[in-house]
């Protein structure tokens, strides 16, 4: 059975992937700066298969930029939660199958670490 801290750690990721999925579905710049800390760092991983950023960006206002402009290209199907690597995950879903996943690190209820695999070699199985 899980100890009251696991538990905690769970609500509170749940909680946060929630208003992010729910921030992200909007376009919405404000919701997704408040949720991501300052320093924030974010990296995708397409494998050279498809397009992703190739350097880290830094800073949580940088990222909800990017976040707001890749989901207005996008057009995600579906956002769904899944465990992934024992976390709660996003998975996106477009054109009837999972496009990414995105794990995320959160430190004091803030996104300090979001990484997106979008290598359709490690999403077979999603």
């Amino acid at each position: 059975m899980a100890d009251a801290e696991d538990v905690t750690h769970a609500r509170v990721n749940r909680s946060v992937l929630t208003v992010f999925r729910a921030a992200y579905e909007a376009g919405d710049l404000a919701g997704l700066v408040r949720l991501l800390h300052p320093d924030a760092v974010y990296g995708t991983d397409g494998g050279g298969k498809v397009t992703a950023a190739r350097k880290l960006i830094h800073g949580g206002e940088r990222i909800a930029e990017v976040m707001v402009r890749t989901g207005r290209q996008w057009h995600p199907d579906r956002i769904d939660f899944a465990e992934v690597g024992g976390e709660l995950a996003l998975v996106f879903h477009r054109e009837s199958r999972g496009y990414s996943v995105d794990t995320v690190q959160i430190t004091d209820g803030l996104i300090t670490a979001h990484r997106r695999v979008l290598n359709p070699d490690k999403l077979v199985r999603v």
